[in-house]
């Protein structure tokens, strides 16, 4: 204040330099009356006050935002005035020049340069305050603030919405640096100018003028942009709030990620929209939903190479924190299901489900069961999804012969081929004798003749009648006349290291032409596995077969096929010889999955769960998890080796 007081008398008590050039009529010509000299700033920056006389209102402007200025003048009041320069700190060792220009009506222009120092930070090489905005990156909805841990030297941030524009990944950051300069990967950036790649985490690296120089990182987890899983954006015509009413959908479908070849992405910009509707049976009822996609054309999306198909589907796993549960499982079904080994009968289809993790988002309406309000979400992210397979007859999938209406009861094909499902939510076939309850998923039932579901209904019942019959275990004649047990000894073991009760529950099997055995499989639903059930009709899940539970339907059947299928003895031998043979590939690719997939998605992982809350469970069936993500995932390695020391005991 002293310091200004005085520059404020000193320059009061200076002639004031005249701007009067005179006029071509010899009269005086209105002036600004002003010292105009220069002004020569320090770097950190100050103000300057300097006096005037017109005769007409006075208006200042500057070239430069870092140097303000102000003018107090009102002719009515008085003829003189005041100009305050306002000039803020420069952060860069580089000096730089302003121009003020005062004008007033009749009077020529007066500019008054401004100069000021760079900065002199010798050993200093600080920033502060990044952030991204809005006004400098149009896609964002909002501004974005990094905010820093000096005990890591880390700026992280997190944006959950959707960002417009071809590159989305390129964004301008502001900041404010002490140093000769920011660097990224030894290119010199600009604060609010410099457009930098956000896709991965990088380093700024701010120098001194003395040479010295600090590495700040920077980790912006934004799942859109980020490489670590593809992403998928939908954008349905209305809320999707049925299992049965497929919606029109703009989708964006693409993946960025390390490796990814480009094939498989849909833009409905270019390849028009596809439908898509809710699926599942309770996990429908939570909060974040699973939905099934159907494209206009066969198509294999991202990373699903193995099959064109119109029908996908996108798992949400709400019941599964861990989010790889059934994940795991399928690696279990590549081992033992592996058609390359030749060890299952040639007509077993060796068919296991993709799995493709992918960050998802919703422009639209969606209804939260959690609250049981629907709301209109603009570009929100709603989580990691798991998209696979739609559990189906076609090739690639579960390929069984193809059998219409239109083929009736030709003795060449209505052996084949059917597939079956037990199904305690939507089954309307019961056996005859056990009263298990299925779903015929193939011949569907609006392309079929009367004639095919009674040959396979027929069948099952014959099936069920020897395996309760005296001679059940008999080579020839008993249940391995019509069940493969190859098939059925790899899926008990495959739901048994899970620890899967509801898996029994939901039972796939097919049938194909010409050969008179039931098989078993492909592995699906999982999420209940490693103790993650409440319903535990069968005993403690620790100490015990899943098996003993069964198909597990109340009210409908009780002691079902699997328990007089484990009653034979030379079938747990069967299954002990090959759990023998399998369990250390099994064992492998458990801790590979443990270790591998939750750290290739870690940022993914931490965006699903700002969305939906970790340690909470809208299921009545499914068990909380852990405390932490972390903590759950150790949970699934102790148990799977419980279950392993379990398997060795009683699998003989």
């Amino acid at each position: 204040m002293k310091k200004l007081a005085f520059i404020c008398a000193f320059l009061a008590a200076l002639t004031c330099i005249s701007c009067n050039t005179g006029s071509e009529d010899g009269l005086a010509k209105p002036t600004i009356d002003i010292f105009a000299e220069a002004v020569q700033a320090p770097a950190e920056g100050t103000v300057y006050v300097r006096n005037f006389t017109a005769e007409s209102n006075v208006s200042a402007a500057s070239s430069q935002s870092w140097c303000r200025c102000t003018v107090i003048h009102n002719i009515k009041v008085s003829s003189e005035g005041s100009l305050k320069i306002t000039i803020g700190e420069n952060d860069s060792p580089d000096s730089r020049t302003a121009r003020v220009t005062l004008s007033a009506d009749g009077c020529e222009d007066v500019v008054i340069e401004v100069h000021q120092a760079g900065q002199d930070f010798g050993s200093l090489c600080e920033m502060s305050g990044l952030a991204l905005k809005k006004s400098d990156n149009p896609g964002l909805k909002e501004d974005i603030s990094f905010i820093y841990d000096p005990q890591t030297g880390i700026f992280k941030a997190k944006y959950l919405k959707w960002i417009d524009g071809d590159s989305p990944e390129m964004l301008k950051p502001s900041f404010k640096i002490k140093g000769a300069g920011a660097f990224v990967r030894d290119e010199k950036i600009t604060s609010g100018m410099t457009a930098i790649s956000f896709a991965e985490d990088f380093i700024i690296t701010v120098k001194a003028t003395d040479g010295s120089s600090r590495d700040y990182k920077v980790v912006f987890n934004c799942p859109q942009i980020n490489t670590e899983l593809a992403v998928l954006h939908m954008k349905p015509d209305r809320l999707i709030n049925s299992k049965d009413s497929y919606v029109d959908t703009y989708i964006e479908l693409y993946d960025k990620s390390k490796g990814s070849t480009g094939e498989g992405w849909w833009d409905s910009a270019e390849k028009g929209k596809i439908e898509m509707r809710g699926r599942g049976n309770s996990t429908w009822g939570l909060p974040k939903k699973p939905f099934r996609m159907k494209f206009t054309e066969k198509f294999s999306p991202i990373g699903l190479n193995h099959a064109k198909e119109k029908s996908w589907v996108l798992l949400a796993q709400d019941m599964d924190k861990s989010l790889i549960r059934t994940h795991i499982a399928w690696e279990y079904s590549r081992i033992l299901f592996n058609p390359d080994e030749n060890y299952h009968h040639e007509k077993c289809l060796n068919f296991t489900p993709c799995s493709k993790y992918v960050n998802v988002y919703l422009t639209g309406k969606y209804y939260y069961s959690d609250s049981g309000q629907t709301k209109t979400l603009d570009g929100e992210y709603i989580g990691v999804y798991q998209m696979s397979d739609q559990m189906e007859r076609a090739s690639g999938r579960i390929a069984v012969e193809k059998l219409e209406e239109a083929d009736g009861n030709d003795p060449e094909k209505i052996t084949g081929g059917y597939i079956l499902e037990t199904d305690i939510h939507e089954g309307n076939h019961y056996t005859a004798q056990k009263r298990v309850k299925l779903t015929y998923k193939y011949p569907k039932d609006d392309d079929y003749a009367p004639a095919q579901y009674t040959y396979i209904t027929d069948y099952i019942n014959e099936a069920e009648r020897v395996l309760y019959s005296s001679s059940y275990t008999d080579p020839q004649n008993g249940w391995r006349k019509y069940f493969d047990e190859k098939s059925l000894a790899d899926f008990i073991i495959i739901k048994e290291l899970v620890g899967d009760m509801d898996g029994y529950t939901s039972t796939y099997m097919y049938k194909r032409r010409d050969y008179d055995k039931i098989f078993f499989g492909p592995i699906w639903d999982c999420d209940k596995g490693w103790d993650n059930e409440v319903r535990t009709p069968h005993g403690n899940p620790l100490t015990q077969l899943m098996i003993h539970a069964g198909f597990w339907m109340p009210g409908v059947s009780n002691n079902d096929w699997f328990h007089r299928l484990w009653s034979d003895e030379e079938l747990r031998k069967y299954v002990g010889r090959r759990w023998a043979e399998k369990k250390g590939e099994l064992k492998a690719i458990t801790e590979k999955v443990l270790s591998e997939v939750p750290a290739s998605m870690s940022k993914a992982l931490d965006a699903n769960f700002t969305v939906w809350p970790f340690y909470y469970q809208h299921s009545s069936e499914a068990k909380m998890p852990a405390q932490t993500y972390e903590a759950e995932i150790e949970r699934i390695r102790t148990l799977t080796s419980d279950r392993e020391a379990l398997l060795d005991r009683l699998f003989q």
